[in-house]
């Protein structure tokens, strides 16, 4: 009976940091709604640039954590490093998502990175190009989802970052399930970002 009692004691006093740790996992992943016709210029992409946007190979898979971050962010600092910033012609007809040029805008370094990704072996399912506000106005960053969450490759920071830590109102991005397809984010839950402005 002592051995009992003193068993549900432990027990008892491990489960307020199992709840914490449920908590902490609330949120991670940005929640798909419906879908929503792809920005212009990403059709135009898809059509300059076929393979960009094909399926995963079903032999594709994430590899270990610590690797897959890792990966992030080498790719996220090159390639920040490697394209100057330029503003680019926002003209329906004009405009143009170009792979790897010496500069661009953000559209630009979106691409780069996921065509980088995809080289290095991650599966196109878990790279998915977005479109948010920031304070500036629209603007497009790569979102790597890991096995523990969704983080941003952006041209703004070279720090890879848990989603939750930007200041972005989320609009859309592409499917997981095919790329070519784009689905609006849904609004997230306030409680998803108590952790983040709580720190």
């Amino acid at each position: 009976m002592k051995r009992l009692v003193v068993a549900l004691l432990v027990l008892s006093s491990s489960l307020p940091c199992l709840a914490a740790e449920q908590a902490t996992s609330k949120g991670v992943f940005l929640k798909e709604s419906q879908n929503v016709l792809a920005p212009l210029q990403f059709v135009k992409f898809c059509m300059n640039y076929s393979r960009e946007c094909e399926r995963s190979s079903p032999e594709a898979q994430l590899p270990a954590r610590d690797v897959a971050f890792a990966m992030l962010e080498e790719v996220n600092a090159s390639v920040n490093q490697a394209i100057s910033p330029a503003t680019k012609s926002t003209e329906p007809l004009l405009a143009r998502w170009t792979i790897s040029p010496s500069s661009g805008d953000c559209n630009d370094y979106a691409i780069t990175k996921r065509h980088l990704l995809l080289e290095k072996g991650l599966p196109a399912s878990a790279l998915r190009l977005a479109v948010v506000y920031a304070p500036a106005g629209g603007h497009l960053v790569l979102i790597a989802r890991l096995q523990d969450g969704d983080y941003v490759l952006d041209n703004l920071t070279s720090v890879v970052r848990d989603w939750r830590g930007s200041s972005y109102q989320w609009v859309s991005m592409e499917s997981g399930e095919d790329p070519r397809f784009w689905v609006s984010i849904a609004k997230q839950d306030h409680r998803d970002f108590a952790e983040v402005v709580s720190k």
